[in-house]
């Protein structure tokens, strides 16, 4: 029996082929128009291991994000019910209960929202359509991938990974929406370049919901698609301890846990790997036990260039809201800017103030904080900013604190299972993470000093 209440927010979503009409009561996101697929990098996809499932795949990843995307959650609770129809062109296989189920089980786990996923036949002939370019023949387990996009943790990984191994066993796929953020020295044309599909809200009414929590559910499943059509096993995930494990720890009051990078989903993650492709794929992170400032001085010991670093993107705001004198900034504080900001102080690395909107902390009022002439200093913007800093806090405070003790060994303990390491191991490296962030964010707030804007917003 569902225990989804009757009120909650659904639509029923059809994946529709040129031409074709939906049946009364479903939303159509048409292929070629809500959803396109760029020949030129899907060629970039194709291996002696391509095949139709690739290609359902990511229509599938597509689809998903078009769901996530086009329904706007309720003020008064997280969960949503969608209703997804893909054609695909293997229904029998997409429909076998041990492929659907964990499809469905891993979306339910990730987004917190109740999945009905049903595929139907497709008309296309993949091949056809988006042409038999093969750049590829590889099969080599010997390999790496790891997803990679404009974000500071994916910029230090890649380094980090080819720092200790043959840079040329690393293969990154990007994940992101900038054409080409590889590392300034690496220039050469390569496969997984770029996303070779495209969402187009427009044909939804826009984007309706920001916090499109399935962006794990398509970061893992290309890396895993890549990894399948390379021929190797391994994809290391980029994120670091604070990232990977601090949103379950420290939820926020009104929303779902967020295991977007968490072991839990990861596992999940594999088991729809194997059963879509019949192929196993295992996801690592291997900063996990890391604070991103300890990921951040490890990346810089090893490269000279500070752009590597300083032109990463970190910051959630739209560029509407952070942008200033024609170039868009971080905003500087909303969550992922103040751990940004945290882990540059913590490894001891300048950075350009003028990076941020928010270009001063150690001020003593909110507004005055911002760069000298932005507008735009609202209300929301300072809400923002005071959740990123009380996440972080809270999170400091979980090591230590009795109250949050059994939070910290419930999720030691399935972290253990997970990672098929003992309790008192898991419990070992969760405790010295936990300790480790502490140290620095009282560091980082000793230095903005007692009267900071943000001092005042933790008192």
């Amino acid at each position: 029996m569902s225990t989804i209440p009757e009120d909650a927010p659904s639509i029923r979503v059809a994946v529709i082929e040129p031409g074709r009409k939906p049946d009364d009561g479903w939303h159509s996101a048409e292929i070629g128009k809500a959803i396109v697929f760029k020949t030129e990098d899907l060629d970039d996809y194709r291996t002696k291991n391509w095949d139709s499932r690739v290609y359902d795949a990511m229509l599938l990843i597509a689809a998903v994000e078009y769901c996530d995307k086009v329904l706007k959650r309720s003020g008064l609770r997280w969960v949503r019910r969608f209703e997804l129809m893909v054609p695909v062109h293997d229904v029998a296989h997409w429909q076998n209960p041990d492929v659907a189920g964990s499809i469905v089980g891993a979306l339910k786990f990730l987004t917190g929202d109740d999945w009905k996923i049903t595929f139907t036949a497709a008309s296309s002939d993949v091949d056809r359509d988006f042409g038999q370019q093969s750049l590829l023949e590889w099969g080599d387990p010997g390999r790496t991938i790891t997803p990679f996009s404009d974000g500071l943790d994916s910029r230090a990984m890649s380094a980090i990974l080819g720092a200790k191994g043959r840079a040329d066993r690393l293969i990154r796929v990007r994940v992101g929406s900038k054409a080409d953020d590889r590392p300034l020295r690496d220039r050469k044309r390569v496969p997984f370049l770029n996303i070779p599909f495209s969402v187009n809200m427009r044909y939804g009414g826009g984007i309706k919901e920001s916090s499109v929590r399935s962006r794990g559910f398509k970061f893992t499943l290309l890396s895993a698609l890549a990894a399948y059509l390379v021929g190797t096993h391994d994809v290391a995930m980029p994120e670091s301890g604070q990232g990977a494990l601090g949103p379950t720890l420290v939820p926020t009051s009104h929303g779902y846990e967020d295991y977007r990078n968490h072991p839990r989903f990861l596992r999940r993650m594999e088991d729809v790997v194997q059963a879509i492709f019949q192929y196993p794929v295992s996801f690592r992170l291997p900063q996990l036990w890391n604070t991103k400032g300890q990921t951040l001085a490890e990346f810089a010991a090893l490269e000279s260039n500070p752009d590597e670093w300083n032109r990463t993107r970190s910051c959630w705001q739209q560029s509407r809201n952070s942008s200033f004198d024609g170039r868009r900034r971080h905003c500087g504080i909303c969550a992922a800017c103040m751990l940004r900001r945290l882990s540059f102080h913590s490894a001891g690395i300048s950075e350009p103030k003028e990076n941020y909107i928010w270009e001063d902390l150690r001020a003593g009022e909110f507004a005055d904080g911002a760069v000298r002439g932005f507008t735009k200093v609202t209300r929301a913007m300072q809400r923002y900013g005071i959740a990123g800093a009380l996440h972080l806090d809270h999170l400091a405070e979980m090591r230590f604190s009795p109250v949050h003790q059994p939070r910290v060994k419930r999720s030691a303990w399935q972290l253990a299972d997970h990672l098929q390491i003992s309790t008192g191991e898991a419990e070992e490296r969760l405790f010295g993470l936990l300790e480790q962030h502490d140290r620095e964010w009282k560091a980082f707030m000793k230095d903005l000093g007692p009267k900071s804007f943000v001092a005042q917003w933790l008192a």
